[in-house]
């Protein structure tokens, strides 16, 4: 259930799985033409969980899509989660914008640090709207991708990171602010 491996990241082949910037993690499922004002265009077919989206294969090397992070590397990422919580600012735009950057960024590493550190603050204060989508955002992101490229189902990877985040919700005060 791993990308193919090829060096570039712009190659995919059928039963790839792949992340996308607003669609999530989905597995390609084939190519198919599309005509689209007279002019006829290959896409990938990629499927995620709850949806069906179609990607230029031309365009595959844009930044919204990557392929799924590795075994190896998905692991070394979770150890971000065995890290203090980084305070989170005082100011909602701070706050705000820091969210912006994770979901900008797009990978495990920046997902995992949020989900900390919003976990933590959701612990020591009540979260604002914006943070509590994007918390359930980003775990769902993780969780999908952690099922992806561990061969799990999503439960499974569900309960594993509530484990490795009850320490966040059981210690004691979060860090001071950052501001």
């Amino acid at each position: 259930m791993t990308s193919n491996g090829h060096e570039n990241g712009l190659d995919y082949s059928k039963g790839d799985w792949i992340v996308h910037q607003y669609h999530g993690v989905g597995q390609i499922k084939g190519i198919v033409k599309k005509k689209l004002n007279g002019k006829e265009t290959r896409y990938y077919r990629v499927k995620t969980h709850d949806s069906t989206f179609f990607v230029p294969v031309k365009k595959a090397d844009n930044q919204r899509i990557r392929p799924l992070t590795s075994r190896a590397k998905f692991k070394k990422a979770l150890k971000i989660l065995e890290r203090p919580p980084e305070a989170m600012s005082s100011d909602h735009n701070t706050r705000r914008s820091r969210i912006r950057q994770a979901k900008s960024e797009g990978t495990v590493e920046y997902f995992l640090e949020i989900i900390r550190d919003l976990t933590a603050r959701e612990r020591d204060s009540k979260l604002n709207t914006t943070e509590t989508r994007a918390l359930r955002r980003f775990k769902n992101r993780v969780l999908y991708e952690w099922a992806a490229c561990m061969d799990i189902d999503v439960e499974e990877a569900r309960e594993q990171l509530e484990a490795r985040l009850r320490p966040v919700v059981l210690a004691g005060n979060s860090p001071v602010s950052a501001d």
